[in-house]
């Protein structure tokens, strides 16, 4: 045997030898993709970004993986997911912590993508404004209960991080001035000490606001003693784009000069009355009385003469209202002692499915549809309850 042939037999065999080792492919595998990209004019993306997966089977985490950017903002993962797991990314950039959306897999998917959006910081609150105000009120005794649900926006393309205090090294971003009898301060999740922190008149978020019309939800309750004709006073540090107000308590109404009389809810918690206000500016007060009195019915409606006519103000009010009465419900329900409030990180999906209940019952969405998208919803939000 000649060296040539004896060399080329050597080669045919060591070909084997790596083909025999080499791993074979997982069986079922996808890849799940991403892109990173930074949101703010002329911002950068790190090359080195470490990127964070969570995947997710019903009420478990069942894994998190880990790996950095490729040059082009990019990065990949192989997994060989089951029908109805949950996928998520997070990045962490300037402190600030970014997430793609919840993903469920579903088995005609041959690729799941998570793009994730991040953004330069800023200082400058200009751009914040709060979205929308729900004011739940309840007379209980001789005490008024008052719930406040307050989605915060930014409309910038710059993550607002606050301004950092010289003596605590903390940053905040909205301060929430409180009544000066206001009591029994409640917090549906984190509280005070934890992203809250207690100031003089109030309390200040510690979260920062990403751009977008909804950036982050507060929920909140207190007390204040009930006397005839008690007047409550709401004074916003950044504007305020709508207030909606229930009030649920017999034989009183609310009267105020920003206020309007926008009907009757009929909620899981009774009837309830309900009003709407703004716009109002930053610092703009918002003054209201609890006085005797019973429900306007036909203060929402027509001549019985008159041909109907579309009032598009009138109809994005009452929607308003709506999911107001919607989320209140799930609020006061969820805050019983017995099942504790619903976890912070969960609010904005369990809105979503209160949403969706209110289009499904106004005809708005078909049986089909809104099967499926509550059911997705409900998966998510066990999963946010489960994300870290």
């Amino acid at each position: 045997m000649t060296f040539n042939r004896l060399s080329r037999l050597t080669f045919y065999a060591l070909t084997l030898l790596t083909i025999a080792w080499a791993p074979a492919p997982q069986s079922g595998e996808i890849p799940v993709i991403g892109q990173v990209t930074n949101g703010t004019p002329d911002g950068t993306v790190p090359l080195d970004l470490p990127v964070v997966l969570h995947t997710f089977s019903g009420m478990e985490e069942t894994g998190v993986y880990t790996t950095t950017l490729t040059s082009d903002g990019s990065f990949h993962f192989g997994l060989a997911p089951e029908e109805g797991d949950i996928f998520t990314a997070r990045v962490v950039y300037q402190d600030v912590t970014y997430t793609s959306g919840f993903v469920t897999f579903e088995p005609e998917q041959r690729e799941i993508s998570l793009p994730v959006t991040i953004y330069e910081t800023t200082e400058d609150p200009a751009d914040i404004q709060i979205t929308q105000v729900h004011l739940f009120v309840t007379v209980a005794g001789d005490c008024v209960q008052v719930g406040e649900y307050r989605m915060v926006g930014n409309m910038g393309d710059r993550t607002f991080v606050g301004v950092e205090d010289s003596e605590t090294g903390q940053r905040t971003t909205l301060h929430v001035t409180l009544p000066d009898d206001a009591e029994a301060l409640t917090f549906d999740g984190p509280g005070l000490g934890e992203r809250f922190v207690e100031q003089e008149d109030g309390f200040a978020d510690t979260e920062p606001i990403l751009p977008g019309d909804v950036s982050i939800k507060i929920l909140f309750s207190y007390e204040l003693s009930y006397q005839e004709g008690i007047q409550m006073e709401r004074v916003f540090d950044v504007p305020a784009a709508s207030v909606v107000i229930l009030l649920s308590a017999e034989g009183l109404a609310l009267e105020g000069e920003k206020i309007v009389p926008a009907g009757t809810m009929d909620t899981q918690m009774g009837p309830a009355l309900s009003y709407t206000a703004g716009p109002l500016a930053a610092g703009e007060p918002l003054v209201f009385t609890l006085a005797p009195g019973c429900p306007a019915a036909d203060n929402m409606s027509a001549p019985a003469s008159a041909p109907p006519a579309r009032n598009t103000a009138q109809e994005i009010s009452i929607g308003l209202v709506a999911l107001a009465a919607a989320v209140a419900t799930a609020y006061w329900m969820y805050r019983s002692p017995a099942t504790g409030p619903v976890p912070a990180r969960a609010r904005s999906l369990v809105e979503k499915i209160a949403a969706l209940d209110v289009d499904f019952e106004a005809g708005r969405v078909t049986e089909k549809t809104y099967l499926k998208k509550r059911k997705t919803l409900k998966q998510q939000a066990r999963a946010n309850l489960l994300k870290e």
